[in-house]
């Protein structure tokens, strides 16, 4: 996710949650402080404990994350992958399990998508200036890519589990497990906070990658937006209901340069060493856990839109995606996901006001029925006749002295008639004999 929709997502999040929560339920829903967390923030809001647990649950949450990062930061120097990409050797080298569980999964997303994740794809996106040493855009030369698809390829990288340990084939291969490595924070603080006793439920999110477990405090879904894919727009275009699963989010309509009237995306297609060229803006993926939906997103999203809604199909996975064709914005959802990613609900309809003329009119309209109910009901109480058959409007004139019954456009030998039948019900003087109950 990018750094502008980091910015922005805490506020449409917090929104997202708190949306229609009943009266007298905000208590339950304990808010951890904002933290910082992997160059973003997380916001995590737990159900069932005490406001005093606030400080000792975000203590060991910020532990539990630093250990992340000191295992999979490319920006420290210290971290295991760090060290392991300074490694110039080719044999096994030891790793924490954490480190191992998530280059593992990151290979198997690489073998199911073809290459299209790679997380060895580093020096690639170094080279177009999207990773940690950005300098000015430019467009590197074919032979600079070239050169730099030698360093690239996940089939040369290798992961043990028991005992943990990396290996490559290659001595100047790099790993960068920062298209995985967040949602696998959000597995290890969500994992770690339903061991709690106290907590029935919660969210957390790191850089716009969600996982929930549980329901919110009056027993209703988790409500995560989706941004709308479009330019300097901070709008929610879908809203989708988790309980007990992840959802992660790729998009490349944020993070780009132009040159030369050509957008080039962040998004580094591993198997040409360029930037995708695809409409596909944007990719939801739902999984029970956060790392294989983030590490699936980024894979659909290098795949392109016919490609990476056949990949969804064939491994089952709940998937939502838009693409971008000439300002219209084209989505479709995997089987999986159908009726999952609903439009947000509408706006309350504006209450009618005393200012209103509308209002004016309507109160009219009743005051006069009533007065027409009362006026019938009284000539039958009291045995007279009406004066038309609108209740008197024989006698009433208009501004201009005008009969009202002259405003009529019901004929006159109706009106007798009417006037005749409530005459006779009053009197009692209709001859006929009831209808003989059954």
């Amino acid at each position: 996710m990018n750094t502008a929709l980091r910015t922005l997502w805490p506020a449409l999040l917090l929104a997202s949650q708190l949306l229609n929560l009943p009266a007298g339920q905000a208590s339950e829903l304990l808010e951890l402080p904002e933290g910082q967390t992997m160059g973003t923030t997380y916001h995590i809001r737990v159900v069932g404990p005490a406001a005093e647990r606030s400080t000792e649950l975000q203590t060991e949450i910020d532990r539990l994350l630093l250990k992340v990062n000191q295992q999979m930061s490319t920006y420290d120097p210290e971290s295991e992958i760090s060290r392991f990409n300074a490694y110039r050797g080719t044999d096994s080298f030891p790793v924490s399990s954490h480190t191992a569980r998530v280059t593992a999964r990151a290979l198997e997303i690489s073998a199911l998508s073809g290459g299209a994740f790679d997380p060895t794809v580093g020096p690639l996106v170094e080279l177009w200036n999207f990773g940690k040493g950005r300098m000015a855009p430019r467009i590197p030369t074919d032979a600079e890519i070239a050169e730099r698809q030698k360093r690239v390829g996940y089939e040369n990288l290798h992961v043990q589990l028991d005992p943990p340990a990396l290996q490559k084939d290659l001595p100047d291969l790099e790993v960068d497990l920062s298209a995985i490595a967040k949602g696998f924070g959000v597995d290890v603080c969500a994992e770690w906070l339903v061991t709690q006793p106290d907590i029935t439920g919660g969210m957390v999110e790191i850089g716009g990658e969600v996982r929930t477990f549980g329901s919110k405090p009056d027993g209703t879904p988790w409500r995560i937006s989706i941004l709308k894919p479009v330019e300097h727009t901070v709008e929610t275009y879908r809203v989708v209901e988790l309980e007990s699963e992840s959802l992660a989010t790729s998009g490349n309509y944020r993070n780009f340069f132009e040159i030369g009237g050509v957008r080039y995306s962040h998004t580094i297609d591993p198997t040409t060493g360029r930037p995708v060229t695809h409409q596909l803006v944007s990719v939801s993926v739902l999984a029970e856990d956060c790392m294989t939906a983030d590490g699936m997103a980024t894979a659909l999203t290098v795949m392109g839109f016919e490609k990476g809604l056949a990949l969804a199909e064939r491994l089952g996975l709940a998937t939502y995606l838009i693409a971008a064709n000439d300002g219209q914005l084209i989505e479709q959802s995997s089987t999986a996901a159908v009726g999952r990613f609903q439009p947000p609900p509408a706006p309350a309809a504006e209450p009618v006001t005393g200012d209103s003329p509308w209002l004016t009119v309507l109160l009219t309209i009743i005051v006069f029925a009533i007065a027409l109910c009362g006026l019938g009901i009284g000539v039958i109480l009291s045995n007279r006749q009406l004066k038309g058959t609108c209740g008197g409007l024989q006698g009433l004139k208009d501004a201009s002295g005008q009969s009202m019954c002259e405003l009529c456009k019901t004929p006159k030998e109706e009106c007798e008639e009417f006037r005749k039948q409530i005459a006779q019900t009053a009197t009692g003087s209709n001859n006929e004999p009831p209808e003989a109950a059954g």
